[in-house]
């Protein structure tokens, strides 16, 4: 499982060096980016798994929100008393960034924002589940045209070599320039039929594809955190 990476924009130093000295103490640890607003919103699109966007007035966290929001990183914003009550502005510019009251121990932070890195990395599974069942059932597809065409080329070529022997064994039915002939097309027919043995594997193939269909994929459960 890849490591993941933590952007953590705040005015205070403090904040982000109290945060990740806390988060240290974790199993798993993020990769910390520490950035000021000024500076996160200059990135323009910073690649990042999780945005902890410090309390700070809205007129500073709005453009750290929208650019969050630009770049599709899940956020944790963490709200200062007096106005932790407007999470609909919040959600208005970033619809998935989660909200926590600010509190003195960073303890809390850290498992929320862990909490939130957890459902990521739970919704990243199911989604990977959803694309190989996607792609088992299009093999599958493929599976089951390649053998039917298989079938269809075996009765042929069991034709064309039944002939070409019947023909063979009656040494007085064609000349010996056109035995040559059926010789070459025996062989090549025989030839062609060892080609197409190859594909007699995606029968069974095609069978365990289609046991990891949509149907028998189960999926994750979704994690929840409070807002």
């Amino acid at each position: 499982m890849r490591r993941r990476n933590a952007v953590i924009i705040s005015d205070s130093a403090d904040f982000g060096r109290t945060l990740m000295a806390r988060w240290q103490a974790e199993r798993e640890v993020p990769a910390f980016t520490l950035l000021s607003p000024e500076c996160y919103c200059q990135a323009r699109i910073l690649r990042a798994d999780l945005a902890v966007i410090a309390p700070m007035p809205q007129v500073r966290m709005g453009p750290v929100l929208r650019s969050a929001a630009a770049s599709e990183t899940m956020a944790v914003c963490v709200l200062n008393e007096r106005w932790s009550g407007d999470s609909d502005w919040v959600r208005s510019i970033h619809r998935r960034c989660s909200m926590i009251p600010h509190h003195d121990r960073p303890d809390i932070l850290v498992a929320f924002c862990a909490e939130v890195l957890a459902r990521l990395a739970s919704d990243e599974r199911a989604l990977e589940a959803e694309r190989l069942a996607a792609e088992n059932q299009h093999f599958a597809t493929l599976g089951r045209y390649i053998a039917e065409v298989r079938h269809s080329f075996n009765n042929a070529m069991t034709s064309l070599l039944g002939n070409a022997e019947l023909l063979l064994m009656d040494s007085g039915a064609v000349p010996p320039r056109a035995r040559d002939q059926l010789s070459t097309i025996r062989a090549t027919a025989m030839r062609m039929n060892q080609v197409m043995l190859r594909f007699s594997s995606l029968e069974s193939e095609m069978e365990v594809a289609e046991s990891f269909g949509p149907e028998g994929v189960t999926p994750l459960p979704q994690r929840k955190v409070g807002t």
